[in-house]
């Protein structure tokens, strides 16, 4: 299959800025067995101006300045690139991105079911109504499902109208159910997502039974979505162990160990085939005080030999 690199340089929906520089610096590390998909990269710039919103408490911060990405750069964009029907590699600043770049699958795959995998230390289910951070990066998920309308929190009329607005974009129509996800490594989540988990049945593959059979919790996740028309695959770098990889913003311990993530996802690029229309790896953030300077290559690795992998099943 033809690669497409599309690099998404905006992590406004984080607590904790630097991913978008992430994404430049994995860029630039790529050159040297990528070459010719570097220089085919597109770059979506989020130079949107962020509009202040000082009301107290704000529970979906710089929410206008996402939907004015979403609607003018980043979801037109990933429409374009569906339609060249070239297989997009996502590097993406911060996680809130994916609920753009979904909006753009969804509608694109209308007629047909989406599943996700969501390899991650959690499981980003909150929406304005539960979170108690307002930070929409813990929301992709709450926001590509939208089936909560209330919460602990009391939401202003506008916010409300924001959020249902920001879920909508791009189409109205939802074909990805809450049963066709599946999360992998995560190990943090509050009681209304723990909530949702268990209202939607939604499967849950823990770091020790990943650890315990590797191949085993691969094939059983392709066989629980074998129905599944297609999957997108997403790879937030703080699945890795908070110990082992400090380079990303909201880390947890006991995590994934980086040979593991790599076996991960290579034996899911093998099971999913053809069904698997992108990978995006998120939320690397070198800019921080205490990042690891090793952890670049880590990442580089992982990223890099998975490339490689898709490249060779285009073949």
């Amino acid at each position: 299959m033809a690669l497409q690199l599309v690099e998404i340089y905006s992590d406004i929906g984080a607590s904790k800025r630097g991913s978008a520089k992430g994404v430049g610096l994995l860029d630039d590390m790529l050159k040297q067995n990528h070459k010719s998909l570097i220089e085919k990269a597109l770059k979506i710039i989020n130079d949107c101006e962020i509009l202040e919103d000082r009301r107290e408490p704000d529970y979906s911060k710089n929410i206008q300045t996402i939907y004015k990405f979403f609607k003018e750069k980043l979801i037109p964009t990933m429409n374009e690139v569906i339609l060249s029907g070239k297989f997009p590699v996502i590097l993406s600043g911060d996680h809130s991105n994916a609920l753009g770049t979904l909006s753009a699958f969804k509608n694109a795959y209308a007629k047909e079911s989406i599943g996700i995998i969501w390899v991650d230390a959690h499981s980003d289910l909150h929406t304005p109504y539960d979170t108690s951070s307002g930070n929409i990066h813990g929301m992709p998920l709450g926001g590509v499902l939208n089936v909560v309308t209330s919460g602990e929190n009391s939401l202003q009329k506008t916010t409300m109208r924001q959020w249902e607005e920001l879920c909508s974009l791009g189409t109205k129509i939802n074909n990805i159910k809450p049963q066709n996800i599946v999360y992998v490594g995560v190990r943090s989540m509050e009681k209304s997502e723990r909530e949702m988990i268990e209202k939607f049945k939604i499967p849950l593959y823990a770091i020790a039974e990943i650890r315990q059979d590797i191949p085993l919790a691969i094939a059983k996740i392709a066989a629980y979505l074998k129905d599944v028309d297609r999957i997108y695959l997403s790879v937030d770098a703080d699945v890795l162990d908070g110990k082992i990889f400090t380079s990303t913003g909201v880390r947890e311990n006991n995590g994934l160990y980086p040979a593991e993530l790599d076996t991960c996802i290579g034996l899911l690029i093998e099971k999913l085939g053809q069904k698997l229309i992108a990978l995006e790896f998120t939320e690397f953030n070198p800019a921080l005080k205490d990042s690891n300077p090793k952890d670049d290559q880590v990442l580089l690795g992982i990223i890099s030999r998975a490339i490689s992998k898709l490249e060779r099943m285009g073949e």
